[in-house]
């Protein structure tokens, strides 16, 4: 599907820009740099503003939808039953008091991750700062093995307030890691001693399929600024999490980032080792490839290996440890109360956006881990994408990547087991292994960009128990 189609559609019946970003959620500067070929949007954006046009022709049609008036009214694309944003973490404890739960194994796991995360740190306990923070999946993970943050870096205002709320005593040492002044490292120093870890995930949309892969991309270049800040401060280990598709990306140069990478760490005293990962492996109830890198400082005289992943498929032989079955959706998210499109439930984040009809329409008999492209019937077919969009997952098997989008349900492989809808946020963060705990505060829209770019906490968590064992363990 190229963007000229859908243009010509929204010409075709008078369908403003400005309608069409009310529709669809993205902003009006945003379509008109799509049309004007300024910028290229993703598929996954091109298959939600296919969407969003067919619902309100459908609704011009049927003579919902006045082409004339300055709004759009009752679009089925606007959620009637949309909860408002949470305010804060009070107002987060609040709605989360008067939900009816029930506690599973797993969320009792993940409450106690939260429990260790929480709870007050030894005299001794490492000194962490987090670049690139994002939320805190990262950061909660290692504080749960006994790691204290003391400060942390992040752009986006709207991580940086969730953040706060969890890691309330970590302070925010900065915003735009490319402002950070070697006058500022020693500052930390000076207030904190001596920094015994950076923990951190630059952005990794450069390097994902569902990016542009472009060479130029400046995201592609902040591991730099890490590495300026690891040569200043010198920490005993860093840890730096991406996409698994860094390892086979190349820059303008035509060398492959993750070469560029490790030459720059070691030019700055560390033994860099690194090792693709699967979230599932580790605990996590989804499959999600991470390249991870962990350099030690060559002072230390500390060789590290990688934690064994114990969790895996009952089929899988010739392994030296005892495995554990990987957990499922249904293991994370069965306790959950059942809805369908446009219902809420008593947990703050559990509740489902208002899908168009004629998308429910192709999905009510699709069975789960299959497509709505793959319906006998052509008519109940959806007019573009690939079969990995509107396609249910499996209960009993781990969730799909969780990405920004998992609300679309256009997406790639957003769609509930059973319900005619998109995952919600709370389906979201359990499958990212995020405690209900957790506070999530903002626009639903920044909660949701939060959840998926983290990193699972129960990944991390695993990393920062060996690194502690094999580190700091003295």
């Amino acid at each position: 599907m190229v963007y000229a189609e859908l243009k010509k559609k929204r010409k075709k019946y008078n369908i403003s820009q400005t309608k069409l970003a009310e529709a669809s959620g993205y902003s009006k500067a945003a379509i008109s740099a799509w049309e004007l070929e300024k910028n290229t949007p993703s598929n996954y954006e091109l298959f939600h503003l296919n969407d969003v046009l067919s619902s309100i022709i459908k609704d011009i049609d049927e003579g919902v939808f006045d082409i004339r008036k300055k709004r759009i009214r009752h679009s089925k694309m606007k959620n009637r039953n949309l909860p408002p944003p949470i305010k804060n973490a009070a107002d987060y404890k609040k709605r989360l008091s008067l939900r009816k739960s029930k506690d599973t194994p797993y969320s009792k796991k993940l409450s106690e991750l939260y429990r260790r995360a929480l709870s007050p740190k030894k005299n001794n306990a490492p000194k962490a700062i987090a670049l690139f923070s994002g939320c805190g999946g990262l950061s909660l993970g290692f504080a749960s093995e006994g790691f204290n943050f003391v400060g942390h870096i992040e752009i986006e205002q709207s991580a940086n307030k969730i953040y706060s709320d969890n890691f309330p005593e970590s302070q925010l040492l900065g915003t735009d890691i490319s402002d950070i002044s070697d006058d500022d490292i020693h500052k930390w120093i000076s207030e904190y001693g001596n920094i015994d870890i950076l923990v951190g995930g630059p952005p990794c949309q450069g390097f994902s399929l569902a990016g542009k892969r472009d060479p130029k991309d400046i995201r592609n270049q902040l591991y730099k600024y890490y590495v300026h800040i690891v040569s200043v401060l010198q920490p005993k280990v860093f840890v730096m999490e991406n996409v698994r598709l860094l390892t086979s990306m190349k820059n303008t140069d035509g060398r492959l980032f993750i070469d560029c990478i490790l030459e720059s760490f070691s030019k700055t005293g560390y033994h860099v080792i690194w090792q693709e990962t699967n979230a599932c492996d580790y605990g996590v109830p989804q499959s999600r490839e991470r390249i991870i890198l962990i350099g030690i400082r060559k002072d230390i005289k500390k060789e590290f290996i990688f934690p064994i992943g114990t969790y895996t498929n009952e089929n899988q032989t010739n392994i030296l440890f005892s495995p554990k079955k990987r957990l499922t959706f249904r293991d994370a998210t069965s306790d959950l109360q059942p809805l369908e499109s446009g219902e809420i439930s008593s947990d703050p984040l559990h509740w489902s956006i208002v899908h168009p009809e004629h998308v429910i329409t192709w999905l009510k008999n699709v069975p789960e881990g299959c497509s709505a492209h793959e319906n006998k019937d052509p008519a109940m077919r959806p007019p573009s994408g690939f079969n990995t969009t509107y396609k249910r997952i499996k209960w009993d098997e781990p969730c799909s990547t969780i990405s920004t989008n998992f609300s679309m349900i256009s997406g790639c492989r957003n769609v509930h087991p059973v319900s005619t809808r998109s995952l919600t946020i709370r389906e979201a963060a359990r499958v990212q292994s995020f405690p209900d705990e957790f506070v999530f505060s903002g626009k639903w829209g920044d909660i949701r960009k939060a959840i998926g770019n983290a990193v699972p906490p129960i990944l991390a968590a695993a990393i920062a128990k060996s690194i502690f064992k094999q580190v700091f363990n003295d």
